[in-house]
C-alpha cells in the first residue's frame, strides 16, 4: 500500500499549483481590463477599428498620444490575446470580434465602456477598507467623477438602442398615453438620457428626474438642454432616493438603481402612492438567484465585486443593504406585495446582468 500522507500531500500540492495558475490568470485579467479602460478612454481602440495592422507610431498619431506608451499598451493586449502582433512586435491589429466589443460604440456587442468602471472603483479600495473596519457607508460624492462618466457612457448606449423602440412598446398602451400627454418620473436619473429621449419622442408629456448626486443632476440638465427639451423636463437633486415624487404618474422608471436605495421597500411604497391607476413602474434590476451558491462565475464575481466597492457602501446606513445581487425576483415580489403593487412581470433581459420588469398597482 502507498503512504496516504504522501499521496494527500501530492494532491494538495497539485491543488495549490492549480490555484496559483488561476490567480496568475486573474492578475493578467486585471491588467488587461485596465489596458482596455485606457484604450477606450484614449481612443486607441478607435484607431484600430478598421482592422488594419498599425504600428505604435501610427496608432499614437491617430489618437494624439505618445507612441512609446502605445507600444507597451499594445504589447500588453497582444500578450493577453486581444490584439494580433506581427513577428517583429511592432505592428498590431484588432481582430473583428474584439473590434465589435471594444471599438464600435454602435455595435450591439459593444462593452468597452464597462472597463472604464474598474480604475475609479479600484481607487476607492482604501476608503472602502475603512468602511469594512467602521461599518460606515459612503455617499455618491465620495466616488471619482470618472466612475459616473463611465456609467453615463454605458447607459446612454443601451438607452438609445432599447428604451424607445423596444421597452416602451412592450408595455401595452404606454406609448399612446405618453403621446397624448402624461406625467413620468425617473428615479436616480443619472445622465438624464432616458428623460431626454422620452421628452423628444413624446412632446405632449412632462417628465421629472430626481437624483442624489449633484454631478448627475448637472449632467442631466446639460443633456436635456442639448436635446432641446428643457421646457418639458425638470431635474431635481434630492436627499433620499424617492424624494420629490408627487404624481400621479403614468410611468415611473428606475434603471439598475433600486438596490442602491437605503430602503428599497420604502421606495416601492412611495412609487405605489404616486402611480396613476393605470400607471406602470419600469424597473431594471440585476438578474440573479435568491440562492448565493447559484450566483457564481465570472459575471457574478464582477457584480459582487462592484457591489462590495459601490452598492453596499452607498446603502450601508439604511435598514436594508440589498447590494447589487440582493433584489432577485422573489424578494422584489414580496416587497411589491407589501407596497400594494403587482408581482413584477419580466418583459425583457437586455444584458447578461439585468432583467426589465413592469409593475403596476395591485
Amino acid at each position: 500500500m502507498g503512504n496516504p500522507i504522501v499521496s494527500d500531500r501530492g494532491a494538495d500540492i497539485d491543488r495549490t499549483l492549480a490555484a496559483g495558475e488561476r490567480f496568475m490568470a486573474d492578475l493578467s485579467r486585471a491588467m488587461v481590463t485596465l489596458a482596455c479602460a485606457l484604450g477606450d478612454r484614449l481612443g486607441l481602440f478607435a484607431a484600430l477599428a478598421d482592422g488594419t495592422a498599425r504600428s505604435a507610431d501610427d496608432i499614437a498619431g491617430r489618437a494624439g498620444v505618445d507612441s512609446r506608451y502605445v507600444r507597451e499598451w499594445a504589447r500588453t493586449l497582444a500578450a493577453g490575446g486581444y490584439l494580433e502582433m506581427d513577428p517583429s512586435g511592432h505592428e498590431f491589429r484588432l481582430p473583428p470580434a474584439h473590434a465589435a466589443l471594444l471599438a464600435d460604440p454602435g455595435s450591439p456587442f459593444y462593452v468597452g465602456g464597462i472597463a472604464r468602471l474598474i480604475p475609479p472603483l479600484a481607487a476607492m479600495a482604501d476608503r472602502v477598507a475603512d468602511c469594512f473596519r467602521s461599518g460606515a457607508g459612503l455617499g455618491p460624492a465620495d466616488y471619482p467623477p470618472a466612475m459616473y462618466e463611465a456609467t453615463w457612457q454605458m447607459s446612454a448606449k443601451w438607452l438609445r438602442a432599447m428604451l424607445l423602440d423596444q421597452w416602451v412598446p412592450l408595455v401595452p398602451g404606454l406609448a399612446e398615453k405618453l403621446a397624448a400627454g402624461a406625467r413620468a418620473a425617473h428615479l436616480a436619473c443619472g445622465s438624464g438620457t432616458a428623460l431626454a429621449l422620452l421628452a423628444q419622442r413624446f412632446p405632449a408629456s412632462r417628465f421629472e428626474g430626481v437624483d442624489r448626486h449633484e454631478l448627475n443632476v448637472g449632467r442631466a440638465r446639460r443633456e436635456i438642454a442639448e436635446y432641446g427639451v428643457a421646457d418639458r423636463v425638470t431635474v431635481t437633486r434630492v436627499a433620499d432616493f424617492a424624494d420629490g415624487l408627487s404624481g400621479p404618474y403614468e410611468l415611473v422608471m428606475a434603471f439598475d438603481s433600486l438596490h442602491l436605495a437605503a430602503d428599497p421597500a420604502a421606495v416601492l411604497r412611495r412609487v405605489a402612492r404616486t402611480l396613476a391607476p393605470t400607471g406602470v413602474l419600469l424597473l431594471l434590476e440585476t438578474h440573479c438567484s435568491t440562492e448565493p451558491h447559484e450566483n457564481v462565475g465570472d459575471v457574478a464575481a464582477f457584480l459582487y465585486g462592484t457591489s462590495t466597492l459601490y452598492s453596499v457602501p452607498l446603502s450601508r446606513t439604511g435598514p436594508v443593504v440589498a447590494g447589487m445581487m440582493g433584489l432577485p425576483h422573489p424578494v422584489l415580489a414580496g416587497m411589491c406585495a407589501d407596497a400594494g403593487l403587482t408581482v413584477p412581470q419580466r418583459i425583457a433581459a437586455p444584458t447578461p446582468f439585468n432583467v426589465l420588469y413592469q409593475i403596476r398597482k395591485a
